[in-house]
């Protein structure tokens, strides 16, 4: 198949989805995984998509976040490690809010694997589908608003105030960037107010990020750093992030290779 023929396929996916997956692309066009990202570079250049790992997408007005399908395929392993200590935070009959992030998607599969008789709250459609058929102690409250399908999620005014009636033992929230000096940050304004309500309306507030997400600031800030109780993480954290916890006394913990 020519170059052009490829592209013109990619471009055809893109628009019927709004992303593709590199392993989706070599399987459809019948070639090489490198060349499907050479295709994906050339195509970015020409400005017609942005790459990510494992994959690209088109960019939507006024939102730089990746659709789920290509955050789920990105360190998968590396959220189930993470999640694995997340649910060690977790007692039986407490109250856990988890947002729409596919870290903590991880979290909710992890404590389905357990068992554990939690009530879990949540804006995150993905979450409440892995709970639909199954026989788990897990008490659902599923918080509506407006769906984003970029993210499966609910995530509007309507969402924040149902959140404000809640008040849940631990909050588990995960968000694209943070940084010591600005805080924690989220590409959607929606996305990052749901978050920060998460973490008001709870006693012990967790972050679960991985090394990827020390690195800069996305464009909407919801929250300090001092806000956070603990950090789970997979790897040792930056300098001034270790010395900002060391200060604060904030629980750092690690995931396991």
């Amino acid at each position: 198949m020519l170059k052009i023929e490829r592209q013109n396929l990619v471009d055809q996916e893109l628009r019927k989805a709004g992303y593709v997956l590199v392993p989706e692309l070599s399987r459809m066009l019948n070639c090489s995984e490198e060349t499907v990202r050479r295709d994906l570079r050339e195509m970015e250049m020409a400005g017609k998509l942005v790459r990510t790992h494992g994959g690209a997408y088109l960019v939507e007005k006024y939102d730089k976040g990746y659709p789920i399908e290509l955050r789920k395929s990105y360190l998968p392993h590396t959220k189930e490690r993470m999640a694995a200590v997340a649910v060690r935070e977790i007692q039986e009959n407490d109250m856990v809010m988890l947002d729409s992030s596919t870290t903590c998607l991880a979290i909710a599969e992890a404590i389905l694997a357990v068992d554990l008789n939690v009530t879990l709250i949540t804006n995150s459609l993905a979450i409440c589908d892995l709970f639909k058929e199954t026989n788990s102690n897990v008490n659902l409250i599923g918080i509506g608003g407006v769906f984003r399908r970029r993210t499966s999620s609910f995530a509007d005014p309507n969402t924040v105030e149902a959140l404000r009636h809640y008040y849940a033992d631990k909050a588990f929230i995960s968000c694209p960037k943070l940084s010591v000096e600005q805080g924690l940050s989220d590409n959607h304004i929606s996305e990052a107010t749901v978050r920060q309500q998460m973490l008001r309306s709870a006693e012990k507030k967790i972050l679960v990020v991985d090394h990827t997400k020390f690195e800069g600031t996305a464009n909407h800030l919801f929250d300090g750093l001092e806000n956070v109780n603990v950090i789970i993480t997979d790897q040792p954290l930056p300098e001034d992030f270790a010395a900002y916890a060391a200060k604060r006394k904030m629980q750092v913990l690690y995931s396991q290779d």
